[in-house]
């Protein structure tokens, strides 16, 4: 996730993208430590992985950056 986070907040994003951007990065880091300890993936953590990506594109694309 370090790298994951580097980049994203890196990229000369406002102050309150970068906030939600923060937000969501810890959100789907514990996201995948409950989904690490279960053992398996199953198709409601893939639409999750899908939300979380909407939701960062959609931040980053909202910033303009």
């Amino acid at each position: 996730m370090p790298f994951l986070r580097g980049k994203l907040l890196g990229n000369g994003l406002g102050e309150s993208s970068k906030r939600q951007l923060e937000w969501l990065l810890d959100e789907l880091e514990r996201f995948y430590e409950r989904v690490a300890c279960c053992g398996r993936v199953e198709e409601k953590h893939v639409r999750a992985i899908r939300s979380f990506h909407r939701d960062i594109v959609s931040v980053i694309e909202t910033d303009g950056a």
